[in-house]
């Protein structure tokens, strides 16, 4: 019987649906299939290959790091390692992944004689790649190899290895210059100068290590292995030998880098025991001392004090040994006080201001000042170090000799006043200090150079600015009346202000100047070499593995300090008297040593650092008439330069010249003159 129309209707579009659903989903799946097999194609072929090929980094050995005469400061040494596979030791979570690797993981400990959490944590760094084995300890014994060759099979997935390691064969020696190396940290891993590097890598730490990291790393290695799903290799596709790094030739002395290291030392503790004209011993807590060579500004020798162990951190540093580091008396050991110790300079800074005052319209080269004991100024009094004697009228030179601080108190304020009526100051010292070298860096090829102050009428203002609502609140606080709330007052009302004071401070470095004892030492160099300011560096060459010279890095230029012939031979005349002349300030600390035939210019300083004990400062070079080296010394709570840094430098100078040697040497201090 047939269907009526309206069913047999009903009937051909639901078949029409049916087919018009079936279509659809087959054209959905042709053209997913479409998609993935064409438009998508190659970036599957690339996942399923990166799930298949697995690459396994080997670290290249990295370049050595030598003393000027090839001597190595730094080189690579084989250790036997033993390392574990964490994917066969550890799940996703970090924990054994059975009770089989649980009990490998305690043989493991009790072999290394570690605790079993401290296995666990090393195998599970994030920074080791986990197609690699991962290190669990260095510089195992051989019987530690041996036991688990022998017992292969109660230690599955551990190997035993053998690793570059640093090795110093000059143990501490110059530990600041040459640095250290560690894994390198997540944040530089995303930092544009890593960009090729992985996550376990060593890189450089401080020093040489660090600036040269480029020229010291080499090539890695890299082998790529075919894996299964469960992680099983298979085959190696293919093996790249890693490529040692370049080695890095320094202009360091090391006769010279020895002998500094031992007198700043010997100097320092010799002076705890000098009793001041207060009655205490000195503290001399730290200290530092350069030696550069005048022609070229080389570093010729480096040292701060107190150091550390590079040795130490090899395979990576202890706990214990780097919150030793870390603690409060240990006087901050892995700062290298030469590049990174900010101090006020004191009077080895009043070469700059001299200058400054000359070019400043103030005084001639051969111009006099009366030094009188004392300089008065808003009510206060600024002391000449030599206390109520008037020692007359003095040019520059004299003013040298003498250290005489009412020389140039009174040509700053002279200054001063000239910048106070000008519409537009014209800030001199700051101006030819920086042209000096203070102020900023020098640009040594050493990491964390600070760049020192030289402070004015800008500095001052942003200063204050930070500051104000701090000195208002104090203000606020203190009590009505005394001291504290005037002092507050005046700082939150008229802090931002360059005032007269400020400047007779700074033309003695004393006050907001800030220098490095490289700056000074650049500075003095560059008074040394007629004026020409050089960058000091370390770095001599850069050699290839099998010796061939990559490239040499020449001494570089950084101006002039831009003061006339006639003015910069004043200035080496008052360094000279400083030292050779009965009346100098550092005449007492050279006494007996053989001017006649090696004169030495220098001079003395002492910066406070209330209420602190002074720091004691002392640069030169000789031979004054033909300069060699230039030797800046800086002790911390030292007292007066001639007393305590410019023996130091006496017997550094005496060392590099034969006079006497450093194993003969004695610390004997000079006089104690508060400059």
């Amino acid at each position: 019987m047939a269907l009526p129309s309206s069913e047999s209707s009903s009937s051909v579009l639901r078949l029409t649906f049916l087919a018009v659903l079936v279509i659809t989903l087959f054209l959905a799946l042709f053209a997913r299939l479409w998609f993935l097999q064409v438009l998508a194609g190659d970036r599957y072929v690339e996942l399923a290959d990166s799930n298949r090929l697995r690459t396994v980094v080997t670290e290249a050995p990295r370049g050595a790091i030598l003393a000027a005469d090839g001597e190595e400061l730094v080189r690579n040494r084989p250790a036997l390692a033993i390392s574990a596979d964490r994917q066969a030791l550890l799940n996703a979570a970090g924990d054994p992944v059975d009770e089989e690797a649980e009990r490998v993981i305690e043989r493991l400990a009790e072999l290394l004689e570690l605790e079993v959490e401290e296995v666990i944590e090393r195998l599970g760094s994030q920074r080791r790649s986990p197609f690699r084995p991962v290190p669990v300890a260095l510089d195992v014994t051989p019987e530690v190899v041996f036991a688990v060759q022998e017992q292969r099979e109660l230690f599955p997935g551990v190997v035993p290895e053998t690793l570059p390691v640093r090795q110093y064969p000059q143990g501490t020696l110059a530990a600041h210059l040459v640095g250290y190396i560690g894994e390198i940290s997540q944040d530089e891993l995303l930092r544009p100068e890593f960009t090729d590097y992985r996550a376990g890598d060593l890189v450089g730490r401080m020093g040489l290590e660090q600036s040269y990291e480029a020229d010291l790393r080499g090539t890695a290695g890299e082998r790529v292995l075919v894996v299964n799903a469960r992680g099983d290799v298979l085959d190696v596709q293919r093996d790249r030998e890693p490529v040692q790094g370049n080695d890095l030739v320094t202009t360091l002395d090391l006769d010279l880098q020895e002998a500094t290291e031992q007198l700043l030392e010997d100097g320092i503790l010799a002076s705890r025991s000098i009793r001041r004209d207060d009655g205490q011993l000195l503290p001399s807590t730290a200290g530092s001392a350069v030696v550069l060579d005048a022609r070229t500004g080389a570093v010729l020798a480096m040292a701060s004090y107190p150091s550390f162990d590079p040795r130490e951190f090899v395979g990576g540093v202890s706990v214990e040994y780097f919150e030793s580091l870390l603690d409060e008396e240990s006087e901050d050991p892995l700062v290298n006080r030469v590049i990174a110790g900010g101090y006020p300079p004191g009077s080895v800074f009043k070469t700059a201001t001299g200058a400054a005052m000359i070019e400043g319209g103030h005084i001639t080269p051969r111009g006099q000042v009366e030094c009188t004991p004392a300089f008065e100024l808003g009510g206060n009094t600024f002391r000449n170090w030599n206390r109520g004697v008037n020692e007359g009228m003095m040019d520059l030179s004299d003013a040298m000799m003498r250290s005489c601080d009412t020389y140039f108190y009174a040509l700053a304020f002279d200054q001063w006043l000239a910048e106070e009526n000008a519409e537009e100051p014209d800030e001199v010292v700051i101006r030819v200090a920086e042209r000096f070298g203070f102020g900023q860096r020098t640009g040594v090829d050493l990491p964390g150079e600070l760049g020192g102050r030289v402070p004015g009428r800008q500095w001052r203002q942003d200063y204050w600015s930070e500051r104000r609502d701090t000195y208002c609140r104090q203000a606020e606080e203190a009590s009505p009346g005394s001291r504290a709330e005037e002092l507050m007052t005046d700082l939150c009302r008229f802090g931002g202000a360059w005032r007269g004071g400020d400047a007779v401070n700074t033309s003695i470095g004393q006050g907001d100047v800030i220098s490095t004892p490289l700056q000074v030492a650049a500075s003095y160099q560059a008074i040394a070499n007629d004026g020409m300011l050089l960058r000091p560096h370390l770095g001599k060459e850069v050699r290839a593995p099998d010796g061939t010279l990559v490239r040499d890095i020449e001494p570089e230029e950084l101006g002039h300090i831009g003061v006339d012939d006639q003015t910069l031979a004043v200035l080496r005349e008052g360094l000279e008297r400083t030292v050779m002349h009965p009346r100098g300030t550092g005449q007492s600390a050279f006494a007996g040593f053989p001017l006649d035939q090696i004169p030495v210019a220098g001079k003395t300083g002492t910066a406070e650092l209330r209420p602190k004990v002074p720091y004691a400062w002392f640069a030169g070079y000789a031979p004054a008439d033909d300069p060699e080296i230039v030797v800046v010394v800086n002790v911390e709570q030292g007292g007066g330069g001639s007393q305590t840094a410019a023996p130091i430098v006496r017997n550094i100078m005496a060392h590099h010249f034969g006079v006497v040697l450093a194993d003969e040497a004695e610390f004997e201090a000079g006089d104690e003159i508060l400059d």
